[in-house]
């Protein structure tokens, strides 16, 4: 071949080389752009969710609808003097064919035990008996929209929830105190059942030590209606009381203005967007309210405890990160442990962490407040037990029959005339 003719071939075999590599940058670029929105129509169930066949509910008669649930055969009068914990579990479920968690879903169920379990439900084993049920939680999509069918999944979700605690509540003695829990989703779920059980209920209301909102917003306004009776948290000792917050990390901005904007709140009557709202952000290296930095040194630790055994309690990392209250919204610096940092996968802003930055914290935390609320003089008084009790033997005493005969009357002299 004439060097002309390959000289022009190799300039052409450049030209498209470069046009490829062009083309490839665009398209990768693209893709980064509108990665949110590439994921939000992939997990997009495409139908409404009034033609939608929703998965069979589990049944929390059944230890199997439970993902963690204590020996419920112990003697009532056996149990440890510590609280009953129920915890709301976070998103697993990104969406897709369903707008709500099928029951069956073996996966999911599994990432449920080895990540979200170890991670967000053992942490508060120290403050009493674990319960966590297993529910049709809403998928991501459902928190990626404000359409009408994203509140009905949401909806759903919450109506097992509400069953999974109506349960619950008949299974924990009303002397013991109560911490509730949820993150992400399941902190949506808990702020809904402070409304439907504890704003009205004043004996209830006292066995709260604490309600743990966390990743996911409590607008202020709250506590002027709904959340009426209950009150934020003030110090790490105070019970009855909602420590609530939403962490992000350095270049997590995006991720704040959807938590701080576009978010939905249902208020016991019906869903709210938070957009302008101030919200409620309990520093949780303080627990309090107060917008000053607190520095990394009282940081207790975080934990990455995918895969634990629930009765393994992992070690945690102390000093890894330094927080600050500002608008609503907690801002961390970014952890020393790769660990506990957010992984880079597509969505990866929307999925739940394999680990848990303040798990420590919250630990020792749900245990003080258990021990201030329990000490606190104010909670029943469990009656004892009759076998314990010292029985007096009562004497027989004679029993005079009653005769027929009616009763003599008397009259005075006076009356006699």
């Amino acid at each position: 071949m004439p060097r002309r003719e390959t000289r022009r071939l190799r300039s052409v075999h450049k030209v498209a080389g470069g046009a490829l590599l062009a083309m490839l940058v665009v398209t990768i670029a693209g893709v980064l752009t509108w990665r949110d929105d590439i994921f939000q129509t992939i997990q997009d169930p495409r139908q409404p969710f009034q033609t939608y066949e929703p998965p069979a509910a589990p049944d929390y008669a059944s230890a199997e609808s439970w993902l963690s649930q204590p020996d419920l055969t112990t003697d009532p009068f056996e149990l440890e003097e510590k609280g009953d914990v129920f915890v709301v579990v976070p998103s697993v479920y990104r969406g897709g064919e369903h707008y709500n968690l099928p029951s069956d879903d073996l996966r999911r169920k599994s990432k449920l035990q080895r990540i979200v379990r170890p991670n967000y439900v053992t942490p508060y084993g120290d403050a009493g008996r674990l319960f966590a049920p297993y529910y049709r939680q809403a998928s991501l999509y459902s928190y990626m929209t404000q359409r009408e069918d994203a509140r009905l999944a949401q909806d759903f979700a919450y109506q097992d929830v509400r069953r999974a605690f109506e349960v619950f509540l008949t299974q924990s003695p009303p002397e013991r105190p109560i911490v509730l829990v949820g993150h992400n989703q399941g902190a949506a779920h808990v702020t809904r059942l402070l409304h439907d059980f504890f704003a009205g209920d004043a004996a209830l209301r006292g066995r709260l030590a604490v309600a743990y909102v966390i990743d996911y917003p409590v607008p202020l306004d709250l506590f002027d209606e709904a959340l009426a009776p209950l009150v934020p948290c003030e110090t790490a000792t105070d019970t009855g009381c909602i420590a609530a917050f939403g962490t992000f990390m350095p270049g997590e901005s995006a991720n704040a203005e959807r938590f701080s904007e576009r978010l939905l709140v249902h208020d016991g009557e019906a869903f709210g967007s938070v957009s302008g709202r101030p919200l409620l952000c309990i520093n949780p290296l303080t627990w309090s309210r107060a917008e000053d930095y607190a520095p990394e040194r009282l940081h207790k630790g975080g934990v990455a405890a995918e895969g634990l055994e629930p009765d393994i309690r992992p070690a945690a990392q102390p000093n890894q990160v330094g927080a600050q209250c500002l608008d609503g919204l907690l801002f961390v610096d970014k952890p020393r442990s790769r660990s506990l940092r957010r992984p880079l996968k597509v969505g990866g802003k929307f999925r739940t962490l394999p680990s848990n930055l303040f798990y420590e914290d919250l630990k020792q935390n749900a245990v003080a407040r258990v021990d201030a609320l329990a000490t606190s003089g104010t909670l029943p008084k469990r009656a004892a037990r009759l076998d314990s009790l010292e029985l007096e033997e009562i004497a027989v005493s004679p029993v005079t029959p009653a005769t027929d005969k009616p009763p003599t009357a008397t009259f005075s002299d006076t009356e006699k005339r």
